[in-house]
């Protein structure tokens, strides 16, 4: 009998420490994940942030006392926050290896076209895994013992934290939702301009100015492209344009569509104000100032794509005709993957059959194509890439790379019809065609998957093929396209080789804009590279995770939010990380260009 209340009160003692852990569990939860999801590292850089967690403590430490109610619908919509919030915060976390906040909002809500499919994608296993999260909140919740601390010294504890911390943006992840929530409801995403720039018309020196037509894929890496005859991705493109000349080393200088093609269609690095960039000619402007004889070039811009990619309105002001995903549907698109489910380039090539007629005038066309994109365009009775998945899972990305060949495989056969009905409208005359694309795409490398998330090659490195026939090309032209083959170019030289096609690229009326171009004519032997910006994030275009660099010549200089400093790569005939010395003069331009890392701190080697 004397043992008995020794037993007694060591399974009490047993029950008192079960509920004082379960209870720590759930006061501790999202101060640990968010430990978990910023790193140590954050805290030890910036000790003050560590009054979130506290705050975080004290606030479910508040929602703990205040759980005796006598309805259980209180207790479960807490229960559903939290398993909705820890769910989220995962998610994010499992795809960009970054904490979720207003940033990551405020780009979605920009590129909302591209977000959407992948959030319907994920939302019934995101239903169901918020769900089951919730019941065990729920359960946590209606088990623990509430704190003996008064409610009256946890809010105090409370905003002693929120004070530490300095502002909503620095808590965990429930503040940062608050302030989210709070900054979205108060703001509004940028529109984009609907101006155009001026330039002067000018008169060609050319007296034979090609037909020109710029294909512009989506999400195609070079290392999947078609850069030499024997591609399987790729046999239409082999048979059409047999003689192309590839750039080897062509690389974009962001991974996401709007600054990639930003830079693309301006010649401009993309450092600049939204309301800069707004003023500076794009290639359409170069062409509707280009003057043949009396008449000008015949411009026109056929698209699967959404009509807002281009991030600047009023192009059918200037263009004979401007067709998009929604003019081929004939209906509003709420996101690209409605494109992608009707195969919609087959659309654009049918448009380029029916309409790719000869004229009298010169040509430039510009057809962008979007069936590469994810979830990947393409029938499954005629993917010969297999086995194949769209869905996205780390044990099944050879399947998805596999999804990705049968797309590029699908586009290319439209892009025959298309490249078939432009050569037969154009000859005998001169024609030149390239082909870019917009970014690559990661299957797994660097810990990504698709593209946005960084700058390594497998998102930058593109293909960049340019073909001629008719002697749209000079011998000495020729000879410095295949000199520059294996040289470092980026999207920022075909503007300058467009110019030089038309013999403008020194006339004096134009020297105020050609004057501030970055890049150099591919048809020109090419000089050093220089020092080119490289990011994901501007003011055009808000990105999830801060990421930018600085591109030189034969390295590579990036940082992502999560680096103490820059990296340093080699880039030529595959990346690999060199020493920070051996990039010093690009972290000296670096350190010109980013006042700060994307981390938030000054570079150590920035000096003073």
């Amino acid at each position: 009998m004397s043992g008995l209340p020794v037993t007694m009160s060591g399974r009490f003692h047993c029950l008192n420490c079960s509920r004082v852990s379960v209870r720590l569990l759930f006061v501790g939860q999202l101060a640990a994940l968010d430990i978990w999801t910023r790193g140590p590292s954050a805290y030890l850089a910036q000790p003050r942030t560590a009054g979130a967690l506290l705050a975080s403590c004290a606030l479910l430490s508040i929602a703990l006392n205040l759980r005796y109610s006598k309805y259980v619908w209180p207790r479960a919509i807490v229960a559903l926050v939290l398993g909705i919030l820890v769910v989220s915060v995962l998610g994010y976390y499992r795809y960009y290896h970054a904490p979720l906040d207003v940033q990551s909002a405020i780009a979605a809500r920009h590129a909302w076209s591209d977000v959407r499919p992948m959030l319907l994608r994920a939302a019934p296993e995101f239903a169901i895994a918020a769900l089951l999260v919730a019941a065990l909140e729920f359960t946590l919740l209606s088990g623990a013992v509430p704190f003996s601390i008064a409610t009256p010294l946890l809010t105090i504890s409370l905003l002693v934290g929120l004070g530490l911390a300095g502002s909503l943006r620095a808590g965990t992840a429930e503040f940062r939702t608050a302030h989210t929530i709070w900054v979205l409801l108060r703001t509004h995403d940028v529109q984009v301009s609907s101006e155009r720039s001026n330039l002067p018309q000018v008169q060609t020196i050319e007296r034979g100015v090609p037909n020109i037509l710029l294909f512009i894929t989506e999400s195609v890496r070079a290392s999947d492209a078609c850069p030499k005859p024997g591609c399987v991705s790729s046999p239409e493109l082999d048979r059409l344009l047999p003689d192309r000349v590839t750039l080897q080393q062509a690389r974009s200088l962001s991974s996401y569509t709007a600054i990639a093609l930003s830079a693309l269609l301006t010649g401009q690095t993309q450092l600049q104000s939204r309301s800069d960039l707004a003023k500076v000619p794009d290639i359409f402007d170069w062409v509707h100032a280009v003057r043949v004889g009396t008449e000008g070039y015949e411009m026109r811009y056929w698209s699967s794509q959404l009509a807002g990619v281009l991030e600047r309105g009023a192009l059918s002001s200037i263009a004979d005709e401007v067709v998009t995903a929604e003019t081929l549907l004939g209906h509003p698109l709420a996101d690209i993957e409605d494109a992608v489910a009707v195969v919609l380039d087959r659309r654009v090539a049918e448009h380029c059959e029916r309409n790719l007629v000869q004229s009298n005038r010169a040509q430039f066309l510009v057809v962008h194509v979007s069936g590469t994109h994810a979830p990947y365009a393409f029938d499954s009775d005629r993917a010969p890439f297999k086995p194949w998945r769209r869905q996205v899972t780390w044990s099944g990305l050879a399947e998805l790379h596999n999804a990705y060949l049968n797309a590029i495989l699908e586009q290319d056969r439209s892009l025959g019809r298309c490249l078939s009905a432009f050569l037969k409208a154009t000859l005998p005359r001169p024609w030149i065609v390239i082909y870019t694309s917009d970014h690559g795409e990661a299957f797994g490398e660097h810990s990504a998957i698709h593209h946005g998330q960084n700058l390594f090659d497998e998102q930058i490195h593109v293909p960049l093929m340019i073909a001629q026939g008719g002697g749209a090309l000079g011998a000495e032209q020729m000879s410095a396209l295949y000199a520059n083959a294996t040289a470092q170019v980026t999207h920022l030289d075909l503007l300058p080789t467009l110019l030089d096609l038309w013999g403008l690229r020194q006339h004096f009326a134009l020297q105020h804009w050609v004057g501030k171009l970055p890049g150099r004519s591919l048809l020109a032997r090419l000089g050093p590279l220089g020092n080119l910006p490289i990011t994901n994030c501007t003011e055009l275009f808000p990105c999830p995770i801060n990421t930018w660099g600085v591109l030189g010549d034969g390295r590579k200089l990036i940082a992502q939010s999560w680096d103490g400093n820059w990296r340093c790569l080699k880039v030529l005939n595959g990346e690999q990380e060199l020493g920070l010395a051996d990039c010093a003069d690009l972290v000296k331009e670096a350190c010109k260009m980013f006042p700060r890392l994307p981390n938030g701190n000054v570079s150590r080697d920035c000096g003073n």
